[in-house]
């Protein structure tokens, strides 16, 4: 009996995405490595990235995530001295007004409340009083919030992964004085030929898109 004859078939093959794999990054008190992927989010509030974040960590595909993360992984970048393509996807990427899972919650009187991974199963918050003059980091008077915000309160390492990415060094926006109700802002990042800022008074219903990370160990 003759050989069965096999036709041929077509197989697609999905394109893969670039991605970076940046070791031995420190957030919230671990290290760990974690791959950042070239692609971002489409654009969209914060309460849509939160539902992203569920959806896509559950699966193990790459996710948004909070404010000190990626800051920690911009300065794992300029730790190891990155490569030219990934620093100019950072300084592309800070320039398109990043979205973050990063809220703060601005009290009529004491404390704010600065919420990471904002509506996720990985949520945790922290208490400052974030509202304050805009101004370089440099010139605030409580250094400690931006540890709160970012993860590191080192003016000197956050200014110079401010000019790895961009050029320039980094300055703060926030409310300038007590909300009479409590309002709620997200923490976005943000960057141009004059500085690289953390906003810290965005509304939570502009749309922007986000990076986009896994942690790989």
């Amino acid at each position: 009996m003759a050989d069965e004859i096999v036709e041929p078939s077509i197989i697609y093959t999905q394109p893969s995405e670039g991605f970076w794999d940046i070791p031995e990054v420190a957030y919230r008190g671990k290290t760990a490595n974690y791959r950042l992927f070239e692609r971002m989010t489409p654009a969209m509030n914060q309460d849509k990235l939160a539902g992203l974040y569920g959806t896509e960590k559950q699966k193990g595909n790459p996710h948004p995530t909070d404010m000190p993360l990626i800051w920690a992984i911009a300065t794992r970048a300029f730790e190891l001295d990155g490569n030219a393509q990934l620093q100019d996807f950072l300084k592309s990427g800070f320039r398109e007004f990043p979205n973050t899972l990063t809220r703060i919650a601005y009290s009529p009187s004491g404390e704010d409340k600065i919420t990471h991974n904002y509506r996720t199963h990985d949520e945790y918050s922290l208490t400052a009083n974030v509202v304050g003059p805009d101004d370089w980091i440099s010139n605030i008077s409580d250094k400690n919030l931006l540890g709160y915000l970012l993860g590191n309160d080192n003016v000197t390492r956050i200014n110079q992964v401010s000019n790895f990415i961009n050029e320039t060094n980094t300055h703060l926006w926030r409310l300038n004085s007590r909300p009479k109700q409590k309002d709620e802002r997200v923490a976005r990042f943000d960057a141009d030929g004059d500085w690289l800022y953390l906003g810290a008074d965005r509304n939570p219903l502009d749309e922007s898109p986000a990076f986009r990370v896994l942690r790989v160990d």
